[in-house]
């Protein structure tokens, strides 16, 4: 009698019993939850261990004691792969970091200098970290120096040394794309390579000034009614790339026996490229044989 009067007294007690109820049916689900996490634990362990085969042999101690030496021999690569991809995941969770994040800047630094400009733009697109590593700074100072060139080691780019390996490689090319119209003695297309202002001027290695765009073109069109076909190589490009002005010396080797020409280039960029304003080729003597280089020129 006096346990049915408690029981209906703790529920005539709406605010004890509510909260009561609720609680219990917390644990309940708590422990539901931790009964079938640990089932599919023990099936998952059981799967990857189908995967191998284990050999036990006991061996006899001189004391009558007993040992076992398990070994595991894996015969699934699957499981093998399995088994180091867990090994990494584990370590890049103990530590809080990825592999690529546990090394040395100077060592991937390193690492990325092997790779070219098309390979470390790729590497930039396949996940984020590799697109934090590809686009280091110090990763894309070393490419340029050995694409381009140590002088400007001292030099701090405005925009970064991945714009500025950018922009000079785009100069680069511009300059080739010059010696490339020479080569094939294409008057429209060195018309259109020329910025069209008063300004420009061009020096051949003949010594003569040519000053606005007419008569730099004209220049143009007599050198290439030239009989003689020219075949030269270009070495030691070196360009410098400012925000809107670029300027690139080289040397040209019209034979490799005679001396080779001193030229530099000077561009300036409108409307989204690069135009040509500036054109000077000088002879460089070697043992005062002056007449023959000209003769080149």
């Amino acid at each position: 009698m006096e346990i049915a009067s408690s029981f209906t007294t703790v529920l005539s007690s709406q605010p004890f019993f509510v909260p009561t109820i609720v609680t219990a049916l917390c644990l309940l689900l708590t422990l539901f939850a931790f009964t079938t996490v640990r089932s599919i634990s023990s099936k998952a362990s059981k799967s990857d261990v189908d995967g191998c085969d284990f050999a036990a042999s006991a061996k006899k101690n001189g004391g009558g004691g007993g040992g076992c030496d398990c070994v595991c021999k894996c015969t699934s690569p699957e499981m093998v792969e399995k088994v180091n991809s867990a090994a990494v995941i584990a370590a890049e969770r103990q530590t809080g970091a990825s592999m690529m994040e546990q090394l040395v800047p100077e060592i991937t630094t390193h690492a990325l200098s092997y790779l070219d400009y098309p390979s470390l733009c790729r590497l930039s697109m396949t996940n984020s970290l590799m697109r934090k590593a590809a686009n280091d700074d110090n990763a894309w100072k070393a490419l340029y120096h050995k694409d381009f060139t140590w002088e400007q080691d001292s030099v701090t780019p405005a925009n970064g040394w991945k714009a500025y390996y950018a922009a000079t490689r785009a100069i680069v090319n511009t300059n080739t794309e010059f010696f490339n119209i020479i080569r094939e003695r294409s008057l429209p297309a060195m018309s259109r390579f020329w910025l069209n202002a008063d300004f420009v001027k061009c020096v051949h290695a003949s010594g003569e000034l040519f000053s606005g765009y007419n008569a730099v073109i004209q220049s143009w069109q007599l050198a290439f009614n030239w009989e003689q076909g020219v075949n030269f190589q270009v070495r030691d490009v070196r360009a410098r790339v400012m925000s809107d002005m670029a300027w690139v010396s080289m040397k040209t080797f019209v034979d490799m026996d005679s001396g080779p020409f001193n030229v530099t280039n000077t561009f300036e960029f409108h409307n989204g490229r690069w135009y040509m304003v500036h054109h000077h080729s000088s002879v460089m003597t070697i043992d005062g044989d002056v007449e023959q280089q000209l003769v080149h020129a």
